[in-house]
């Protein structure tokens, strides 16, 4: 009889599920993972969007400089219009030989009396030019 009462026990104790605290090591693993995937991507969105931000302000000083010189540009006596080469300017649109925007000037005669200015400023970084174009009408000498 002490057998049995001893199997009895024993196959009782292996049957009650034992309590388990805490996590595994392979749920930690994953959430360690999951957590760095999470903040590389987060710092890949804050890198692209650092670029995305440069981008808008050098086109936003390239586009203030090429307003600005269109302006100066209009106010000129159309008959003496010509285009000008590429020059290097500063940010607030002085020729500088070491400043970081290209200005390029661009007149072409539209039909007669009629002036097609194109101003051109590149930026610093490698994106496309900022063109503004206008038409000045020379009227009659």
């Amino acid at each position: 009889m002490k057998l049995r009462s001893r199997a009895t026990r024993r196959s009782s104790s292996t049957m009650t599920p034992r309590r388990r605290d805490g996590f595994t090591l392979i749920s930690v693993m994953m959430a360690v993972m999951l957590l760095t995937v999470g903040l590389l991507a987060l710092g890949r969105t804050q890198t692209v969007l650092l670029g995305a931000q440069a981008t808008a302000a050098s086109r936003t000083s390239s586009l203030s400089v090429a307003r600005s010189y269109m302006e100066e540009v209009r106010a000129r006596d159309p008959w003496v219009l010509v285009s000008e080469s590429e020059t290097r300017i500063s940010l607030d649109g002085r020729v500088d030989g070491s400043g970081p925007l290209r200005r390029a000037l661009s007149v072409d005669e539209a039909q007669d009396n009629l002036l097609r200015v194109t101003v051109t400023v590149a930026g610093t970084r490698s994106d496309e030019p900022v063109e503004l174009v206008t038409y000045v009408y020379k009227g009659a000498r």
